[in-house]
């Protein structure tokens, strides 16, 4: 898998908020205990899911985005372990947001990284749902950690 030698800033802030956008080497390869994005998923792409998720306003209460990739009647993989949803955590004001692939996971991710406590809220996937992001069924089958 190849790896970003370090972090990398996007160069264009998000359509609606202007939010910057850092690729993390850790998310890349450089930590093989952590969520990593797809190596054949191309950077523009990850900003991509990140600048629909903020258009959107794909966020929980706490202020995380979560986005998806649509692809034909389904959803792309994101990450190693066929997550479909990407997470976002929140940024303060002036600082760049970063993300990984969340969920659902296949039986290759750690026991750690699995069950319901990392699973966004409901409302997450209403919101994809409303947007036209995913269907009824995909949220029915996300929220119960499926792929979709």
């Amino acid at each position: 898998m190849p790896t970003l030698p370090n972090d990398q800033l996007h160069p264009t802030p998000t359509q609606r908020s202007g939010y910057q956008y850092l690729f993390t080497a850790k998310h890349h390869g450089a930590d093989r205990n952590a969520a990593q994005w797809l190596p054949e998923l191309s950077l523009e792409e990850e900003f991509a899911v990140f600048d629909r998720a903020d258009q959107f306003e794909i966020a929980d209460d706490d202020g995380w985005l979560f986005g998806v990739r649509p692809e034909g009647s389904g959803l792309r993989e994101l990450g190693t372990w066929s997550q479909q949803v990407a997470a976002f955590p929140y940024a303060r004001e002036g600082r760049p947001w970063h993300g990984y692939p969340l969920l659902p996971l296949d039986n290759l991710a750690p026991q750690n990284r699995q069950g319901e406590r990392l699973r966004p809220s409901k409302d997450v996937f209403l919101k994809m749902e409303a947007a036209g992001l995913i269907t009824k069924r995909q949220r029915i089958q996300l929220m119960k950690g499926d792929h979709a």
